[in-house]
């Protein structure tokens, strides 16, 4: 039992310290990125300031339809409508055309609200995820490689986390053995600091690098999610998930995949959406209705129907407007504004309910500001991770030159007997 764990314990570290070699600069990149961007939304806000509106003293909002009349928008073109409780927040408008920008209006005398003219905040932030997501590319097919690239060092990043807890674990469990590995110890050599350091941090960020990175991993491939959806979505998704990883089994002719041999739906909903528009009733019921319904309402988010649908959803959110426990998606028929369903976090099935988290459990939204400093700190910990790591892996591999080079040391041979008797002087009688 016990050399089988040695053995497992030997195959677990050569497999970390290979990973950690092979993506270590990706995943240090990605963590210095990961840790610039904690703070995105309140960083643009510092910089550049947030769009606000002036609230007249009556504080009596215009109809979203009087709005979009007033902007010469027509509703064909609209996919999402977003409004906020915050009395001094814009309308968000955001079109099919998704080369178009997204439109602030002011709920109260119509109009564009024009965003803050100093964008070094927006920018900078859009340069950093560009680096941690794509490893600085503008786009094109570099941006799909890199891609590729930063998504197996995500993958990667995971296992290494996951066997470093393995690996943590003291073999002999005392409390001097875990003293030395929990906390940072002085006066070291630079290598046993660097194992201190490592294995110290590593302890202390493992679980909620765990949770960002996992989450990572769900952002940068689709094959986590529909195998998610096989394990434990209903019987709709399920089916769904198998036709999905089926489909990106199987090749198609000309050696692509066979989901690739058909266009997108977004594409096919942006190339329909700019023939025929789908009658809808008044927007402003929709709004109401969902106010009506959820009256802790934070932000309500209206989409419209897209071409061949005759539903109008509204995402109404109370409370953390990140969080998908606090928020109840109402279904309308759009001719009518007839309630259809309202469903939220209790109705979806245990794979949705787990995807819900991904996107804002990566940077810590879920949990508020508290959540994105633990994120950020988790970040932190991963540039000292790989940096410890790739600096000990470095003294192993010189370590292991100089012996390579440096020849055995010479060991005296004893002479026979008959040889040292003949050599011996001879005495005279």
């Amino acid at each position: 039992m016990r050399s089988a764990l040695t053995l497992l314990r030997r195959v677990l570290f050569w497999s970390h310290l290979t990973l950690g070699v092979a993506a270590g600069l990706v995943i240090l990149l990605m963590s210095i990125t990961g840790v610039l961007l904690g703070f995105e939304r309140q960083t643009i806000a510092w910089l550049d300031g947030a769009p606000r509106v002036e609230v007249p003293a009556a504080g009596e909002r215009q109809s979203i339809d009087a709005l979009l009349a007033g902007a010469d928008v027509a509703p064909a073109e609209v996919t999402s409508i977003a409004l906020r409780a915050d009395a001094a927040e814009p309308v968000t408008v955001r079109f099919r055309d998704r080369e178009r920008g997204t439109l602030l209006l002011d709920p109260y005398r119509g109009g564009t609200v024009s965003p803050p003219t100093d964008s070094t905040g927006r920018k900078a932030m859009a340069a950093l995820r560009r680096w941690h997501r794509w490893v600085g590319a503008e786009g094109g097919e570099w941006r799909e490689r890199f891609k590729a690239v930063t998504g197996a060092s995500n993958l990667a990043f995971l296992l290494i986390v996951l066997s470093g807890l393995w690996l943590w674990w003291p073999k002999r469990l005392t409390w001097t053995a875990v003293r030395n590995v929990l906390w940072f110890r002085r006066g070291l050599s630079p290598k046993a600091r660097d194992f201190n350091w490592h294995n110290t941090i590593g302890f202390w960020s493992a679980i909620p690098l765990f949770f960002v990175v996992a989450s990572g991993v769900f952002i940068s491939y689709k094959w986590p999610g529909l195998w998610l959806d096989r394990v434990a979505g209903n019987a709709e998704e399920r089916a769904a998930a198998t036709e999905a990883l089926a489909s990106a089994s199987e090749p198609a002719a000309g050696g692509t995949r066979r989901e690739r041999t058909e266009p997108r739906s977004r594409d096919r909903v942006m190339d329909s959406a700019s023939v025929v528009a789908p009658a809808h009733a008044p927007l402003q019921q929709f709004a109401d209705a969902a106010m009506a319904s959820v009256p802790a309402w934070q932000s309500l988010t209206i989409t419209l129907p897209s071409v061949g649908d005759s539903v109008v959803s509204v995402a109404a959110a109370a409370g953390n407007t990140y969080r998908p426990d606090l928020r109840t998606t109402l279904r309308f028929d759009a001719r009518t504004a007839t309630p259809i369903t309202t469903s939220g976090y209790d109705d979806l099935s245990v794979s949705r309910k787990i995807r819900a988290w991904v996107r804002f459990g990566h940077t810590g939204e879920v949990f508020g500001w508290t959540g994105q400093l633990v994120a950020t700190l988790a970040s932190l910990g991963g540039v000292f991770l790989v940096w410890t790591g790739l600096a000990l892996s470095w003294r192993r591999l010189i370590a292991w030159w100089r012996r390579r080079r440096t020849p055995p040391p010479r060991v005296a041979t004893q002479e026979p007997m008959a040889e040292r008797t003949a050599r011996a002087p001879q005495l005279v009688g």
